[in-house]
């Protein structure tokens, strides 16, 4: 049993970042970017740029006396690590038939079954909570204080709280809000139309704040990826494939910007996810990992040794960290688009 489960242990760890992170479009570009971090500590906070000072700056003529003024520039958002946990167990059956066994008696390899199986599995799960989506694939409403890892929705989405900062259109804190291509912050479900016409509005919303647009990513699914590459003519700056490509997924580059096929993106998995379009600034955003808690595989236990325990094993991936983002206002999310 010991030689099984260090086995299962070694492939775990040598293969969950190609096999986990870089599987899913937005870790393997942070990952890239080197976006993805595993500092500790009990929070994860800092200051934030919340305000220009234009409004204290003061035309005069020469006679005129002069005002001072102060204002407040600088924000403190915060968010707590959210824990996640995925089993893994096998029973005496499983055992007796790879521990030890010729190869004609062992029906799959064992180890690599169960590190197959967990790689999916924490993917596919990982994947549908950064898209705020159960692992049904309905809506999930993620807020600071839930167990859920924060979404890439509830980052960009115009109104609801996010790191302890409220929004509210453009009277509350309208710089910690997800852009906006009407500036009202109440138009993420528009139906602005699937096209590069909208492409185009929702990266110009967000350059309001931004400074180098070759810093952006553009993530979308299936649909909307053919319908947006169709669209591209002659007249349209064009490189076709993106970076992304390198990771395993089909991209195109539309003036300097990698525009991303997120398979998850469909219907079929995350409910509406079809419709959706998503800009992102990647230096605004992290993916933090506690470094006791980034993907560690617990050994496995023999669950017979407590009273009315089974004869198998247990052993648990355990994760803990957040997806954050440090400057909404510079990344946008359509979630209507046809």
């Amino acid at each position: 049993m010991t030689n099984l489960s260090a086995t299962t242990q070694e492939l775990w760890k040598r293969t969950v970042v190609p096999q986990v992170l870089l599987r899913l479009v937005v870790p393997a570009k942070l990952a890239e970017q080197r976006r993805v971090t595993w500092p500790g500590g009990t929070t994860i906070t800092g200051p934030v740029d919340m305000a220009t000072g234009e409004e204290i700056t003061q035309p005069y003529a020469a006679n005129d006396p002069l005002t001072a003024a102060t204002k407040t520039y600088l924000a403190k958002p915060s968010w707590i690590y959210k824990h996640l946990q995925h089993p893994i167990s096998y029973n005496i059956d499983e055992f007796i038939q790879n521990f030890g066994a010729a190869n004609d008696a062992q029906m799959v390899n064992l180890s690599q079954f169960l590190v197959n199986k967990a790689h999916t599995s924490l993917r596919l799960r990982l994947g549908k909570m950064m898209y705020g989506a159960t692992a049904a694939g309905a809506a999930l409403t993620t807020t600071d204080a839930d167990k859920n890892f924060q979404s890439i929705n509830q980052a960009l989405i115009h109104d609801g709280t996010y790191g302890g900062l409220a929004r509210g259109t453009t009277v509350t804190n309208p710089w910690w809000q997800g852009a906006s291509i009407a500036d009202t912050f109440a138009d993420g479900a528009t139906d602005y139309g699937a096209s590069v016409n909208t492409f185009w509005r929702a990266l110009s919303a967000c350059q309001k704040y931004a400074t180098d647009p070759a810093e952006y990513l553009c993530v979308v699914g299936p649909t909307i990826y053919l319908k947006l590459k169709s669209y591209v003519g002659a007249s349209v700056e064009i490189t076709n494939p993106g970076p992304m490509v390198k990771y395993g997924f089909h991209s195109f580059t539309v003036d300097g910007v990698e525009v991303v096929e997120e398979g998850l993106l469909r219907n079929s998995i995350i409910t509406n996810g079809h419709l959706r379009m998503y800009i992102l600034h990647i230096p605004d955003w992290e993916f933090r990992l506690h470094p006791q808690r980034a993907f560690e595989m617990k050994d496995f236990t023999w669950q017979g040794s407590v009273p009315n325990g089974t004869d198998s094993w247990l052993s648990r991936i355990l994760l803990s960290g957040n997806l954050i983002c440090w400057k909404p206002n510079e990344s946008i999310y359509l979630s209507a688009l046809t």
